[in-house]
Formats: C-alpha cells, structure tokens, sequence
C-alpha cells in the first residue's frame, strides 16, 4: 500500500484524498476488484516509465512508449475488454474518457504544427495521434530516439513529425496519471 501512497500522493490536493483512494482500492476483493487491479497497473507502469528515463534519459520516445502502454492497459481493463488488437482505439478511449477538459487542452495546446503556415497548436485529437505514432515508432521501428519534449527552459523543434514541442514530457506523464486516477474512479 505504501509503493501506491507514495506514488499517487503528489496528484491529490490532499493527504486524506490520497489515503482514501488508495485504501477504497486496496479493500476491492476478487471479483469485483477492478479498481484495485487499475490502480496497481497504473503506478506499476507509470513508474517502470520512469525508471526506463533515469536509465536511459535522452531516449524520450521510449518513455512515451510505457505511457501510452499504460493509457491503452487502464482504458481495456476499466472497459472490461478481453480481446486482442485495438490498441489506438483503447488509446483514443482513454484520452478523450479519461481527461479532464484543463489537461486536454493542455495537451492540445503542446505541440505547433510546423507544416502549417501559421503554426498553430496540433490540437488534442491530433496530439494523442502524434503520442500514439511516438508508441508505434518504437514498437514496431526500433526507433527509440528522435522525438523530445520541452527540456524545462527551450521549446524543442522536432523534424519527424515536424512539430514543436511545448510540453515537458513530466506534463504529459501527468496528464496520463490524472487520466488513470479518474479510470480507477469509475470503478470504485
């Protein structure tokens, strides 16, 4: 119990919110224990994200990768789906589901198209396209390097896809947790 406290702590506006979470999920028994398992898979996979980036701390795309496998995890398992394939769905699911308005147009707002004149912001839907492709760049191309986030001082250009990016990769982890805890909410 206290691995998931100490993980979902920051993300609460208060000590007892984030004891009350953690208990109302830990006292889920099997079968009805969906929140429970939600919750465990959340702060397994969020932190093996995390640990990949202090082993490997410029390879960004690969953090993206365990992230968005945790937002298509949370959004089958809270779904209750069984089968195999739908990954962009499930991905598409938990982000428009699973979001709160302020965070997606937080994400909306964090990448500019550079193919357009204007460089306007990508936009939400296109934003979680453009994490989804990250996840797809790795998996299936090996390509772990290329893409990077705001490094906390500079917005940083990417040249495939040609956006820049506003965001901090911390910023979208974030998101992505907040996603989760509401997912686990559902269930509770």
């Amino acid at each position: 119990m206290n691995d998931c406290l100490d993980f979902f702590r920051p993300h609460f506006d208060a000590e007892p919110e984030a004891v009350r979470f953690v208990k109302e999920c830990e006292r889920q028994s099997p079968p009805a224990n969906t929140a429970k398992i939600l919750m465990h898979q959340t702060q397994r996979l969020i932190s093996l994200a995390d640990q990949v980036l202090e082993i490997r701390t410029y390879d960004e795309s690969l953090h993206v990768l365990f992230l968005i496998m945790c937002s298509e995890n949370i959004s089958k398992l809270q779904d209750g789906y069984l089968g195999d394939g739908k990954s962009r769905a499930y991905v598409r699911r938990f982000f428009e589901r699973f979001l709160s308005q302020a965070d997606k147009d937080i994400l909306g707002d964090g990448f500019i198209n550079n193919d357009d004149k204007l460089q306007r912001p990508l936009g939400f839907d296109r934003a979680v396209e453009l994490l989804y492709d990250i996840r797809c760049d790795v998996v299936h191309e090996g390509n772990y390097i290329g893409f990077y986030f705001h490094d906390g001082k500079t917005p940083i250009l990417n040249t495939n896809p040609n956006v820049t990016a506003n965001l901090r990769l911390r910023d979208v982890r974030n998101i992505i947790v907040r996603g989760c805890i509401k997912a686990v909410q559902t269930r509770l």
